[in-house]
């Protein structure tokens, strides 16, 4: 008794440090925040320029106010409010474009490029500069109206162009005794591949050459349209040229930049000084329109899961979303939703739920669409009832099909002379037993559930796009799609951008004057931490290395802890890189 009661308050102890540490980085960050707004007090200078500096990880939507030290967050959704508050204040006379190692999808890129050439039609100039930036960096620049490129050779651009990398895990499973058995429903559904195969299968690899040619040759004639140069020009330049990277006179040679000039050149070239160049964080957003109807934007983003641990805004859960669309439900100044899917899917339960709560709403109000990067699988899933369905022109979506994997590691735990035996009551009560192969019967109903699974699937997209099982048929089976392609079959209503679904929202529900108000409403790191219970899941998703993300294993195991408890899956896997 004496040692449980140890043990117990060992824990507490824990507990009380750990929470401790976290009030303690809570008051640094909360002071740190302060300090710097005694910073951001100070007026926009009049003839200031706008210092869009993007680097790293740019999220489409941070559900956080603030980072994990009291700075300002910054997503595709910040920085595109901003730009647009920017063409409007008579005190911003232009905008200084930095990129360097941006992280994020094209269709990030293409919203902020559409504010940006928003700005532009205001009568303001854009000018980018680049000590040294990659792909995703040179096409957001390309829409500036001079690009300018640091001198140095030591610096330049990296353009690589459109690919994506999948680590199979079948050999090295093999020999250190593990063995994981897919099912797949659909032939061209490819997800749990790198486990079971060496390679891709024929069908998928054949898929998802077509997708990434597709978005190669979108990306070549934006370059090309955005810089006034010829198309052929631009493949050259990506397939043809000598140098790695490109750097000084052979970017103005190829015309890609107009000028080279170190930082301090350009900003002396437009007559500011450093007071007169506001950064993105210390520019603030006004305040809320007054209009009386409202148009709500809802981010759905994030691989679908049951919400079990603090790290919930990583995943889209019904618990989450119920929260946000119970709230819109019964706003009479809500007068249409439009949701902003960006995810691969998930879990098929709880994408089926999401779709039920979805369509509860759609019965009364108006439901729109917009699909971000990615709306495939489950993501397809939760967008197949809509009043109207848009996709970015870089979406990636389709992807109707479902998987399950089951893990087997009997082999390993024999060779290192690991036994387990159980005691079961019931015929499938260790069907998911890891230590054992599951039995031929055991595997074909586990098979038949997920053809069950997948004809479900097929009936909600047959419902919502008013199709037949047999059409839709045609276009599932895992088969991933363009948003061009998405449109001549039918999946979606329109190619178009989050602002195109807005309007469309509005004229749905009759609008003329609105305010547009987004979803989830931000709060603090620490409010979240602490919102519900504590949870130690939080300290060590908070400490857990990048390595996992940068070798390509981190997606991978958030799906095989995923599937331990719900091995039937609907989600793409692939990471699509640019």
């Amino acid at each position: 008794m004496k040692g449980k009661w140890f043990a117990f308050g060992c824990l507490t102890s824990v507990v009380i440090i750990i929470v401790m540490v976290f009030s303690t980085i809570n008051i640094i960050g909360s002071m740190s925040k302060s300090m710097g707004k005694k910073k951001q007090i100070k007026d926009v200078l009049t003839d200031s320029y706008l210092h869009v500096k993007l680097t790293g990880e740019i999220v489409e939507y941070n559900e956080f106010s603030e980072s994990f030290f009291g700075e300002d967050a910054i997503s595709t959704h910040s920085v595109i409010q901003k730009i647009n508050k920017a063409a409007y204040d008579k005190k911003i006379k232009g905008i200084i474009l930095e990129p360097q190692w941006m992280t994020c999808g094209m269709s990030n890129i293409n919203e902020i490029m559409k504010a940006l050439e928003n700005f532009k039609d205001s009568g303001k100039k854009v000018y980018a500069y680049f000590s040294m930036g990659g792909n995703r960096d040179y096409i957001l620049a390309s829409i500036a109206d001079s690009i300018y490129l640091n001198p140095s050779a030591s610096g330049g651009l990296f353009l690589t162009g459109v690919g994506g990398s999948v680590l199979f895990y079948k050999n090295l499973l093999e020999k250190i005794g593990i063995e994981i058995k897919v099912i797949h429903a659909g032939k061209y559904k490819g997800a749990g591949e790198n486990f079971s195969r060496s390679s891709f299968s024929k069908p998928v690899k054949e898929n998802l050459d077509k997708l990434f040619t597709t978005i190669y040759d979108k990306m070549i004639v934006m370059i090309a349209e955005n810089r006034n140069l010829p198309i052929e020009k631009i493949k050259y330049i990506y397939e043809n040229r000598k140098e790695l990277f490109i750097s000084g006179e052979k970017a103005l040679e190829y015309k890609l930049v107009d000028k080279l000039c170190f930082k301090e050149d350009l900003i002396n070239d437009l007559g500011i000084d450093k007071d007169q160049l506001v950064s993105l964080k210390s520019y603030k957003l006004s305040s809320r329109s007054k209009e009386k109807e409202r148009i709500a934007v809802v981010y759905a983003q994030g691989g679908i899961a049951p919400s079990n641990s603090f790290y919930n805004a990583q995943n889209l859960s019904a618990s989450k979303i119920d929260k946000v669309l119970d709230k819109l439900e019964t706003d009479n100044s809500i007068k249409a939703v439009v949701l902003r899917v960006n995810s691969p899917g998930g879990s098929a339960l709880e994408s089926e739920i999401i779709l039920n709560r979805i369509k509860q709403l759609r019965s009364i109000k108006p439901v729109i669409i917009s699909m971000g990067n990615i709306a495939a699988s489950g993501g397809y899933y939760i967008s197949a009832e809509s009043d109207y369905t848009y996709a970015d022109p870089f979406t990636i979506t389709g992807s109707i099909g479902v998987v399950a994997m089951i893990p087997n590691i009997s082999k390993l735990s024999n060779n290192i002379g690991l036994n387990s035996e159980q005691i079961n009551k019931g015929k499938y009560s260790d069907v998911f037993n890891p230590y054992r192969e599951p039995d031929a019967e055991e595997y074909e109903a586990l098979k038949n559930g997920i053809e069950e699974t997948y004809i479900e699937f097929k009936t909600r997209v047959a419902d919502g796009r008013k199709m037949s099982l047999e059409d839709v048929e045609l276009l599932a089976q895992g088969q991933i799609w363009s948003s061009e392609d998405a449109l001549d079959k039918n999946l979606i209503d329109g190619v178009g951008m989050l602002n195109d679904a807005i309007i469309k929202a509005a004229e749905i529900a009759g609008t003329n004057e609105y305010s547009v108000h987004f979803y989830p409403k931000k709060k603090s790191i620490f409010e979240e931490f602490l919102k519900d219970k504590f949870n130690i899941d939080v300290a060590a998703e908070l400490m857990k290395s990048d390595i996992t993300k940068e070798i390509g294993l981190d997606r991978s195991l958030l799906f095989y802890k995923n599937i331990k408890n719900d091995p039937i899956q609907a989600i793409l896997l692939y990471d699509m890189g640019v």
